[in-house]
């Protein structure tokens, strides 16, 4: 989760982890974040290193290897993000673009982050295709969707999976969310904290 490594390095690394242990991709260091979240926080691991552009690879890669690699049973804090600043979507589907399962003006149902560190899914409406970043490769295609939730915060889904985008909300998950307390965040440093696009999008309920 270094900001130094190249895509294709961490793809094989990952996957290669992953098909070994998938639940290593669970572990949650001493400020309880995941993998995922340190990967997110591209912006604010640069800058503690002293770098001039971001590298986005370990999120470009890492949320890939999750879905396709991970049972659905182990849960990796996987979720959609906040948009950035400098994020936009194309007019146009890039060369390289996989079909999508949904279109824009669809609504559907995103897993974001919770206070805690916990995750729900809130509704919302697909407002755009192919987002990116400034820093993102420009052999990456994008991530497929940036959708604009109920609760008015805007948030992209880096893979077109069932795990961060669906239409139906699990009825589970969502008694779940619902009913369960949030465990406080007190005495933690989650990478938001300091501008990242990781961290909370909804507010506890």
């Amino acid at each position: 989760l270094n900001p130094y490594s190249p895509m294709e390095e961490l793809d094989k690394v990952f996957r290669l982890m992953l098909a070994a242990e998938p639940t290593v991709a669970t572990i949650r260091d001493g400020f309880k974040l995941a993998p995922v979240n340190w990967a997110s926080d591209y912006d604010n691991v640069a800058k503690q290193h002293g770098l001039a552009r971001p590298n986005p690879a370990a999120l470009l890669t890492l949320l890939p290897a999750i879905v396709a690699i991970c049972p659905p049973e182990v849960d990796c804090g996987e979720a959609c993000l906040k948009v950035a600043s400098d994020g936009q979507c194309s007019a146009t589907p890039p060369r390289n673009a996989p079909t999508t399962r949904f279109l824009e003006g669809q609504r559907v149902f995103a897993r974001v982050e919770v206070p805690g560190g916990e995750t729900c899914w809130e509704e919302g409406i697909i407002v755009g295709m192919w987002y990116r970043e400034g820093c993102w490769p420009e052999t990456h295609p994008g991530a497929p969707y940036e959708i604009r939730l109920v609760i008015g915060t805007r948030v992209f889904a880096v893979v077109d999976h069932d795990r961060i985008v669906r239409t139906k909300a699990p009825p589970k998950a969502v008694a779940a969310a619902a009913a369960a307390p949030r465990p406080s965040s007190e005495g933690a440093t989650a990478p938001d904290e300091a501008g990242g696009r990781g961290g909370s999008v909804a507010a506890a309920p």
